[in-house]
């Protein structure tokens, strides 16, 4: 009988492509086109740094590292995490026009992060913020055929229809459980359908 995960004193090879974080590949929805229109009207934004918040999984470092790639400005994810002087000075060398411009990303607004630094407290506070939102069902879809595609696979519908209502629909838990799914179909050499998808879920129980 076939199984569905690697076999015994296996490692299939992560052979995942890398995520291709451009424009071109950036899946646009309700839930974020505000923030992808401000975003590429860079050189025009209305200040030299810009704010991206919202929940992981949401499209922040994406979105960034796209905007990088084009402006070769400086851009600093899960902002909250860095530190107070690095995170100042950075923004000082935007508001100078030392980088071609500076976004910052993080997981909720400023005002939550507890800064001590009152300088820094009130550039962050005059920052414009664009925030980034859950994808609503609209979106879920062709993220989902998204990520399977970064694993060099195309799915049928049926596959999406059936992880979109049986597993966590947050686009974290999507992306491991895809990867779960790709892991074992690889492992079996076996193609990705419904049944099989079904096999994987179940067995992670």
């Amino acid at each position: 009988m076939t199984g569905i995960g690697p076999a015994s004193g296996q490692i299939p090879l992560d052979l995942t492509p890398a995520p291709d974080f451009t424009f071109d590949s950036f899946i646009e929805a309700p839930s974020n086109a505000g923030a992808l229109r401000v975003v590429r009207t860079w050189p025009a934004w209305p200040a030299p740094a810009m704010m991206l918040f919202g929940p992981e999984g949401t499209g922040k470092t994406h979105l960034g590292t796209a905007w990088q790639s084009v402006s070769q400005g400086e851009f600093i994810d899960d902002a909250d995490g860095v530190g107070e002087d690095a995170l100042f000075a950075a923004i000082n060398r935007a508001l100078r026009g030392d980088i071609p411009g500076l976004l910052l990303a993080a997981r909720s607004a400023p005002a939550l992060w507890g800064v001590s630094m009152p300088d820094l407290n009130s550039r962050l506070g005059a920052m414009p913020v664009m925030q980034l939102h859950e994808p609503d069902d609209d979106s879920l879809h062709p993220i989902t055929r998204a990520l399977f595609r970064r694993q060099g696979r195309e799915v049928s519908r049926d596959v999406v229809d059936y992880l979109l209502k049986y597993t966590d629909r947050s686009v974290p838990a999507l992306r491991a459980t895809i990867a779960q799914i790709d892991a074992a179909a690889s492992s079996a050499k076996a193609d990705v359908t419904k049944a099989f998808a079904a096999k994987v879920v179940k067995a992670m129980g």
